[in-house]
């Protein structure tokens, strides 16, 4: 987003001014382009698309109206932020963290079975970061920000909304298939439940940013849609994660310790891990997890990390290469594995960032990606409180990182494309870049 490294926009002229004309209706369009391209990360070109989770493909990149769609997008969102956007604010493509992602995508592309598939789904990830980017880019100030933001998740919310009322059929799950154990929870007009829940709580930090914005309102009505439709994806772990990740920013505030923020941040991470892929192979890990959970399973979840896991040691440092493990004939002509507790050669991921990144991008893209993914926003988020203007911006987009990252444990979507969960953290790091250089204006 526009911040003090913007030129000032203030008319110098009479009220007529065919300069202040030009800037005002530039702001305008900017603005405009921003709404469009959150819009679109968030609604998509194919909403409510019927199918599991479990056996749709991944459309977001597969179809032809996706992949041109999105080409223009992107073009577009590239012409605007280059002539619209102060030349200082894009130096964030040009940060390490920005450049580490590129290079271990373009390596990964190399080790791909399929390097031409491969290549498709990067270039459609990038085109998606840079939608994401330009949605905190392109806004000449932090109040345009939240009226953009304001505006294209009211949309968003409002199709999901007429979708629940007009088309149940497509907009909430059935009875019927593999997965009727979800029957009449809703999905809205995503895919599934579990990108449903997840969106809509990010929507619900939005709607608390704008109520500490002084946009008190307009915030309510963001955090009760959201929040109402959180409930009813019966997302258990949506509705677990959410309160946390608000609890965990808002206490460092209320204190006055970021620190403190990013040290609860890593215990609750820690946390998370061990009761996850800890009870894999740590017996005391498993015993805890059993204490606390019904399913310590986590749904079957655990059968395809103990599977990954093995996998990993296969080609351990450079990995099999990017979106080229599940899903594929290494994965889906193995027999029948009847001794485990889920058939995952249908699977089209692990549900696990962590392990589906060491498997894709080996042991050394794994930590390249987890310091700009997660240790390099989190210093960022300590450098942003030191301006206080920057407070309630670096809260909300720190509040999305750490929901995200304990999410990470039980769901895959890191560069996935146009996945609008992985979307929406692309867009929390590239405003914590932000956030942690200027001054939100």
């Amino acid at each position: 987003m526009s911040v003090s490294a913007h030129h000032r926009l203030e008319a110098s002229g009479p009220p007529d001014d065919p300069t202040d004309r030009r800037v005002k209706a530039a702001r305008l369009t900017a603005s405009a382009l921003a709404f469009l391209a959150f819009s679109l990360l968030m609604i998509s070109l194919r909403p409510f698309e019927a199918g599991s989770l479990f056996q749709q493909p991944e459309t977001a990149g597969g179809d032809r109206l996706n992949q041109i769609g999105f080409l223009i997008a992107g073009i577009v969102a590239v012409i605007s932020m280059a002539t619209l956007v102060n030349r200082k604010l894009l130096s964030v493509f040009l940060s390490p963290a920005w450049l580490a992602i590129g290079v271990v995508m373009a390596f990964s592309i190399v080790v791909a079975p399929d390097p031409a598939s491969a290549t498709r789904s990067v270039i459609l990830t990038l085109i998606g970061m840079i939608l994401a980017a330009s949605v905190v880019l392109l806004p000449p100030d932090e109040r345009s920000f939240q009226r953009v933001s304001a505006a294209a998740i009211l949309t968003a919310m409002a199709v999901s909304y007429v979708g629940i009322a007009l088309l149940p059929g497509y907009s909430v799950h059935g009875g019927t298939g593999d997965e009727a154990q979800h029957a009449g929870l809703w999905r809205g007009h995503f895919s599934h439940k579990n990108i449903a829940g997840p969106v809509m709580s990010v929507f619900v930090m939005f709607g608390i940013y704008l109520w500490r914005s002084k946009q008190q309102a307009l915030g309510a009505i963001v955090t009760i849609l959201a929040l109402f439709f959180v409930v009813q994806t019966g997302s258990k772990t949506t509705n677990g994660f959410l309160p946390i990740a608000v609890f965990i920013v808002l206490a460092g505030r209320v204190i006055g310790l970021p620190l403190l923020t990013v040290g609860l941040y890593a215990v609750v991470v820690a946390m998370i891990a061990g009761l996850t892929l800890g009870s894999v192979y740590s017996e005391g890990w498993a015993s805890m997890t059993r204490a606390i959970l019904s399913d310590p399973s986590f749904t079957g979840r655990t059968t395809l990390w103990q599977y990954g896991m093995e996998n990993i040691g296969v080609r351990p440092w450079f990995g099999t290469g990017f979106d080229s493990f599940w899903g594929t004939p290494t994965v889906e002509q193995i027999e029948r594995p009847f001794e485990r507790d889920w058939d995952f050669r249908g699977i089209v991921h692990g549900h696990n960032n962590f392990v589906d990144m060491a498997l894709t991008m080996g042991l050394v893209g794994f930590f390249v990606l987890l310091w700009a993914l997660f240790v390099a926003p989190a210093v960022n988020y300590v450098k942003s409180c030191r301006d206080k203007t920057n407070a309630n911006l670096a809260d909300l987009f720190m509040m999305i990182l750490v929901f995200m990252t304990m999410l990470s444990f039980l769901e895959t979507f890191f560069l996935r494309r146009v996945d609008p969960i992985w979307l929406l953290m692309f867009m929390a790091i590239t405003g914590l870049q932000l956030t942690a250089r200027f001054r939100a204006a």
